[in-house]
């Protein structure tokens, strides 16, 4: 268990101090179609979305980080208390290491600090393969006191990983055998490099309704684990996957699946162009990992920042609310 705590450690090192954005984010090239008159006020714009039947100040979720070592439990108190106060949603980062050591539990009981958004928990599906079913699922849920749990789908970061997982066979299977028995309901997300149409449609026959997409663009975990261990197998592998654009084209395929734009997102106007682009939210994780450390206040104020942004491109867009902004359509400026 010291190994996972101190992969851990070494994950937030790398992510804060490396360059581990290797891929463009996508949302670079898009550009809005922009109002010259937009006939309303900046006062009247209403960024607010209903989210797993709770109301969100705007459509964002704080992506799944860390948990387990001591630097895990500031981080996600921080994030705790002010999610809570802007009003997003947040995912707790994966919590196989409460099962291995209960002594990591307190890092992830933030709920007393978020008892009105939406919180959920996180484990790799790759864990059904080694040793988890619906009880260690079911303990992760009441642990966390959380509404929903994300299985995070991470092949390529744990082949690349040292001490990775990498027995991935008939995970559905083993999913939809145990999905109707957990006790809240079951999102998927991929990590960085994206889900295809695929992948999404067989998910979302087995019971998942909510997938974040999470493509290249953003926080590339091939990479970070490289430079744990092999930095050129990391490099070789980083521009592997589907860019977030292009996995909410084909996941937007399916009918009735909701989608979570992450990968890449690192500003309000982010935020505006995923829901343009088909998705329900945008998620994003690093912009929120070094002000997590230094305080609540300051992932707040960062909240607060994206928050401003998008309702300003809501405004140039002349779109007073998010089901306006969903009916826009951006272009490419060739």
């Amino acid at each position: 268990m010291i190994q996972i705590n101190q992969r851990k450690i070494e994950h937030i090192k790398i992510v804060l101090e490396r360059n581990v954005e290797p891929v463009e984010s996508q949302f670079n090239k898009y550009k809005i179609p922009y109002s010259a008159l937009p006939e309303l006020s900046m006062n009247n714009i209403d960024t607010s979305t209903i989210f797993f039947g709770k109301k969100l100040s705007f459509p964002f979720i704080i992506s799944s980080m860390t948990g387990g070592p001591e630097k895990g439990t500031i981080i996600n108190k921080n994030l705790a208390i002010a999610a809570e106060k802007a009003k997003v949603a947040l995912g707790l980062g994966s919590m196989r290491v409460v099962i291995k050591n209960p002594e990591s539990i307190r890092s992830f009981q933030v709920r007393k600090y978020c008892p009105s958004i939406p919180l959920f928990a996180n484990v790799g599906i790759v864990q059904l393969n080694y040793g988890f079913g619906i009880d260690e699922f079911n303990k992760i849920i009441d642990i966390a006191q959380a509404d929903g749990i994300f299985v995070h789908i991470n092949h390529l970061q744990e082949v690349i990983q040292p001490e990775g997982d990498t027995d991935f066979s008939n995970l559905l299977a083993k999913l939809e055998k145990i999905i109707k028995k957990i006790k809240v309901p079951v999102l998927a997300k991929e990590v960085g490099a994206g889900i295809d149409k695929k992948t999404a449609k067989r998910l979302f026959e087995i019971g998942v309704k909510w997938i974040d997409v999470a493509g290249l663009g953003g926080t590339n975990w091939t990479l970070v684990e490289g430079y744990r261990d092999n930095l050129e197998l990391g490099k070789l592998f980083a521009q592997v996957g589907i860019p977030t654009d292009k996995a909410l084209s084909q996941c937007l395929q399916i009918k009735g699946l909701n989608l979570i734009a992450g990968g890449g997102l690192r500003s309000g106007l982010d935020i505006a162009k995923s829901i343009m682009l088909g998705a329900k939210l945008g998620a994003a994780a690093k912009p929120f990992l070094a002000p997590a450390l230094a305080s609540q206040k300051a992932v707040y104020e960062k909240l607060k920042k994206f928050k401003h942004e998008l309702k300003i491109t809501m405004f140039a867009l002349g779109v007073k609310n998010i089901n306006e902004l969903k009916k826009k359509k951006l272009y490419i400026d060739c």
